[in-house]
């Protein structure tokens, strides 16, 4: 959807470096974070999340290259242990991640 209304709000110097700190924390821009806050959207901020997500999206990357070779008819079995163990491994991280720490909600 285009965003092409503009909306200014005047805030002191102290808020606004809180605002700023908030939506770095959360890997949002500042307009992206001021609408999810005013639009009543959650925010939820895991620590480490980043890392199994860049790790999820290898592992992705992987499976599609194995694909398009399948198709090809490069390849014909694919054993697929590996990829269950890292997936694995990238679960059970986010899971005791989770564990340990409780999401912050922002």
């Amino acid at each position: 959807m285009k965003k092409d209304e503009f909306i200014r709000i005047r805030v002191t110097e102290n808020e606004k470096k809180k605002i700023l700190k908030k939506a770095e924390q959360c890997g949002k821009t500042l307009s992206e974070y001021v609408r999810y806050a005013a639009l009543d959207k959650s925010i939820v901020v895991m620590p480490g999340a980043w890392e199994a997500v860049a790790e999820l999206r290898r592992i992705g990357n992987n499976l599609n290259q194995i694909t398009v070779l399948a198709n090809m008819g490069l390849i014909k079995t694919v054993h697929l242990n590996t990829l269950a163990e890292e997936v694995g491994k990238v679960w059970q991280s986010l899971s005791s991640d989770a564990a340990r720490e409780t999401p912050q909600a922002l």
